[in-house]
């Protein structure tokens, strides 16, 4: 059986409220024709706002951590998780939690930046705001890409990532453990 569904917003063009449909009826089929009768987990991007039509557009996690304010990325989760429930979406592939310190990787704009400090607050507040006080009315946060993705050798993406043992824990994997720590971040998507 289907496990989960990937991006039904983001891979297609439907208005949100088609959107819902489309999962519900998916939802309905898949528990009422598998043996234990469990729905599948949906999922969608959010690294700058829900990754759908009509969806709220943030600036790129690099421009909001500019502002060096933690608050606007709780805020920013929690429309984002108002707008996922909407849609019947319970996880999102987001907050990029890499440290990245080489401009030439193309995927710079989605991280907070090269300071691990900064990424670990950001990346809290982010989750705080998107997983809620009740996960039972919150949408699972994902912390992305476990763990140097964003170091990669020469800055291409997928490329291997030399880090010293010292730097790993000191500057890679900081933001990853406040972020469950102090976050309770559910989900971390291996890089």
């Amino acid at each position: 059986g289907i496990g989960q569904i990937t991006r039904a917003g983001g891979c297609t063009s439907l208005k949100p409220r088609d959107t819902a449909r489309l999962i519900n009826r998916i939802q309905r089929y898949l528990q009422s024709t598998m043996r234990l009768f469990i729905p599948a987990q949906v999922h969608e991007e959010s690294c700058a706002g829900l990754l759908s039509r009509d969806a709220d557009v943030f600036p790129q996690a690099l421009g909001v951590a500019a502002g060096f304010a933690p608050e606007v990325a709780v805020q920013m989760g929690a429309l984002i998780r108002e707008q996922l429930l909407a849609v019947g979406s319970r996880q999102a592939l987001a907050p990029l939690m890499d440290v990245t310190r080489d401009p030439r990787w193309g995927r710079t704009e989605e991280t907070y930046g090269e300071d691990p400090f900064l990424v670990a607050q950001m990346g809290v507040g982010y989750i705080r705001g998107l997983q809620g006080g009740d996960l039972a009315r919150g949408v699972v946060a994902t912390g992305k890409h476990f763990v140097g993705y964003g170091a990669g050798e020469g800055g291409m993406n997928w490329a291997p990532a030399h880090i010293p043992p010292r730097e790993l824990e000191e500057v890679y994997l900081y933001p990853f453990e406040a972020a469950v720590r102090a976050a309770g971040l559910k989900s971390i998507m291996p890089g």
